[in-house]
């Protein structure tokens, strides 16, 4: 009866997201709420749940979070996209920073950060561009999901990978791999953005870049500015040279203890760490720890194998083309009812007991990509059109619904989806 017992708290917490509005129950609540029950029902033990925890995950997502905050409380993010955004000149090149500008950012930054962020520049610049929020609103759901793909910090999903999978040199491959792809596919989604949207946008853009300057000066600190992009440049750095050591047998360092280091110069240096450490989005830390006890619970209960393995076909690790075509079709599948996030960790324990290893780079990297891309088909796809829906809306401006998200998100995911296919498998 374990599994059926899995499956009803699953189905609890899975309508405590669904109806988050109805009931008052914010996401990482509703994950937390399962894990208690999982433990509760004694689907898993006290010890075996605290096991589950993935404290390396835990630790990169406090590291990162600190590292933006400081990014973030400096004016560093905010200067950087008005900058970016005060040089688009015409509504097309307005369009276009909002998709491959923002994409790009999320591929360093993590991706819901950048949804935050990415807000308060569409309510002021659809004011001044003359563009429906709607439409802004989109090309920055759209493009920090694509551009996140690209490395291991984007998003969750993708540090669940790189931390689980066994990839030796995680950070490297997935640039080698995936960020060709990624930047076809920012300009590929600008420009079916672009068609779509033609008729919408008008050429009455007059952002000025003088006043837009002088609204992100009254928030710069210049000494934590400085303090804060140092630490960022020589995080990512540290990821790459981590890596190289660890390929040369000299030593090794996993990617969240780069990022805990990262943090701990922020901390170390700044005179504003407890504000930094304030900013910190907990939330999301909580959510993780729930969400590893309700996937592990999952699991070990057998109730993974009711969802996956009885009715949906196991990727073959001896049949690149065969297993490439199984994980993106459950990733863009399953991703509208699980979230890509709580998804992947789930099919991480199908990928391993199927007999995937750190050798099989493509099947992972196509399992980043096809989960990730999964949060442009509709809005439950992925947790950051949610952060963005909820920003919004908090700011009075209305947001996308399900049905225009869905249409041309239909057409964004399979040109998406394609492109990886070919890159990773086909070439």
């Amino acid at each position: 009866m374990q599994e059926y017992i899995a499956l009803g708290v699953f189905a609890v917490v899975y309508t405590l997201i669904i109806g988050r509005r109805r009931f008052g129950v914010p996401i990482w609540a509703a994950m937390l709420i399962g894990a208690a029950l999982m433990i509760g029902l004694q689907v898993i033990g006290v010890e075996a749940a605290f096991m589950s925890v993935n404290l390396d995950v835990i630790a990169f997502l406090f590291g990162m979070f600190s590292i933006v905050s400081a990014l973030d409380r400096a004016g560093v993010l905010r200067r950087v996209a008005i900058r970016m955004l005060a040089v688009a000149k015409t509504p097309d090149r307005l369009l276009m920073a909002f998709v491959v500008g923002m994409g790009l950012l999320a591929a360093f930054l993590v991706n819901d950060t950048i949804a935050l962020l990415g807000i308060p520049l569409v309510v002021y610049v659809a004011r001044h561009a003359g563009i429906r929020p709607v439409v802004l609103l989109i090309a920055l759901a759209f493009g920090i999901t694509v551009g996140s793909v690209m490395t291991p910090v984007g998003n969750p999903q993708n540090l669940l990978i790189a931390i689980e999978s066994g990839i030796l040199m995680p950070f490297t491959t997935f640039l080698v791999q995936l960020a060709a792809p990624t930047i076809v596919n920012l300009f590929m989604t600008y420009a079916i953005l672009k068609v779509y949207y033609r008729k919408e946008i008008k050429l009455n853009y007059q952002l000025s870049a003088i006043e837009l300057a002088e609204n992100t000066d009254r928030v710069y600190s210049p000494r934590l500015a400085k303090i804060s992009i140092a630490v960022l440049v020589a995080t990512i750095a540290g990821f790459i040279v981590s890596e190289a050591l660890h390929f040369l047998g000299i030593v090794e360092f996993s990617l969240s203890t780069v990022a805990m280091l990262g943090s701990a110069a922020i901390y170390a240096v700044s005179d504003q760490r407890r504000e930094i450490m304030k900013s910190v989005d907990y939330s999301v830390l909580v959510f993780f720890g729930g969400m590893f006890v309700v996937t592990s619970a999952l699991w070990s209960s057998g109730a993974v194998s009711l969802l996956f393995m009885n009715y949906i076909p196991t990727p073959d690790p001896a049949d690149p083309v065969q297993s490439a075509t199984v994980i993106s079709a459950a990733s863009i599948g399953i991703s509208q009812v699980l979230s890509n996030v709580p998804f992947v960790a789930l099919y991480n324990f199908v990928m391993t007991d199927s007999g995937f290893t750190g050798q099989h780079v493509d099947q992972w990297m196509m399992l980043a990509a096809a989960s990730t891309i999964a949060g442009n088909l509709t809005i439950l796809g992925a947790a950051s059109n949610i952060i963005i829906i909820e920003a919004a809306e908090s700011r009075g401006v209305t947001a996308f619904s399900f049905l225009e998200f869905f249409k041309v998100g239909s057409i964004v995911t399979a040109a998406n989806l394609a492109v990886y296919y070919v890159f990773i498998v086909l070439i």
